[in-house]
């Protein structure tokens, strides 16, 4: 394990941009054109969203992941260099371009359509016990998609333990809900980040307490997200709520990816207990919220203990109304 003030983190899975279209007066119906009233185009993926709310905090951060030879590539990786991140262990490729996910927002709700390009495509080749050996810790995000690199997560994950590297994951969602490798998966993990639905889908409980205490019993330390209530954790073999405090979103892309950040930035760098840490992943989430696209929040620490310091007002509604 790496000594040092900084805990360092390598980051690795999905790297794609986001195509923000907001302000929709509907959600789309077949054979018919909408408008939207607003436009972008910003750093995507859960991963990447993830890695950029550490380094916004003054984490020290590396990602590993695969970009096309197109400018979407190379848009990607200067932005997450422009965070301070390290980017040596992406890679480009000829042969596939790089991810897309089209996000169509109305009313702070948002329906997403991705094209995996290279997302599918990366398969991890690069990692191995002597570079996972530089880190701290490695968090691995969305492998539902990455065809791939998925098969080979197991055989990373084994090694961390022996080297004092402490992991993490966030599934993000199975579309087909079989939710392949995680049995082995899970007893290998220090941190699990679901939010609600696929809480339920991995452990078959609708109420997220239920889940949550369900998968206490298969992985070390589960953290279901539950947007607007907060996060649900165990402690001692009891389930407890850490509630957030309420928000009018104007997008939740990436919330949950920035909880994610929160809570390990709170565990690993200032030694917090695990309701410190969901607090602190509470409040990132919920003012990422309050911002356009995943990044574009950039929020520091003493953003976060303005947030959590401040009064709340008679305006603010616990209006995000899904899982992060």
């Amino acid at each position: 394990m790496v000594t040092g003030k900084s805990k360092r983190i390598l980051f690795i899975g999905d790297l794609n941009v986001d195509i923000l279209m907001g302000g929709l007066a509907q959600f789309p119906v077949p054979d018919r054109e909408i408008t939207c009233e607003t436009f972008e185009i910003t750093i995507g993926s859960a991963a990447a969203i993830c890695a950029c709310a550490h380094a916004s905090l003054g984490g020290d951060a590396a990602f590993c992941g695969l970009a096309g030879s197109d400018q979407y590539g190379e848009y990607m990786i200067k932005g997450l260099q422009s965070f301070g991140i390290n980017t040596d262990l992406i890679e480009r490729s000829d042969a596939v371009a790089t991810g897309v996910t089209v996000n169509l927002i109305e009313s702070g709700r948002r329906t997403q359509v991705t094209y995996p390009g290279t997302i599918a495509a990366f398969d991890g080749h690069q990692l191995n016990s002597s570079i996972v050996g530089r880190f701290d810790h490695i968090h691995i995000a969305g492998p539902y998609q990455q065809t791939t690199f998925r098969p080979r997560i197991t055989e990373l994950l084994k090694p961390c333990r022996s080297q004092s590297v402490t992991t993490s994951l966030d599934p993000q969602w199975d579309q087909t809900e079989r939710w392949e490798y995680a049995d082995d998966w899970l007893p290998l993990l220090d941190y699990l980040f679901l939010n609600q639905d696929e809480a339920a889908s991995v452990s078959g409980l609708n109420d997220p307490r239920e889940a949550c205490a369900a998968l206490a019993e298969r992985t070390a330390c589960p953290v279901v997200k539950a947007g607007k209530e907060g996060s649900f954790i165990s402690l001692d073999h009891q389930v407890r709520l850490i509630p957030t405090r309420p928000v009018q979103p104007v997008d939740t892309t990436g919330a949950g990816d920035s909880f994610n950040a929160g809570f390990l930035f709170s565990r690993l760098e200032r030694g917090g207990d695990l309701a410190s840490a969901a607090r602190f992943g509470n409040a990132l989430g919920a003012r990422s919220c309050l911002f356009s696209g995943g990044v574009n929040a950039r929020t520091t620490v003493p953003d976060v203990e303005a947030f959590l310091e401040r009064p709340v007002t008679s305006r603010e509604r616990p209006a995000i109304n899904e899982p992060c």
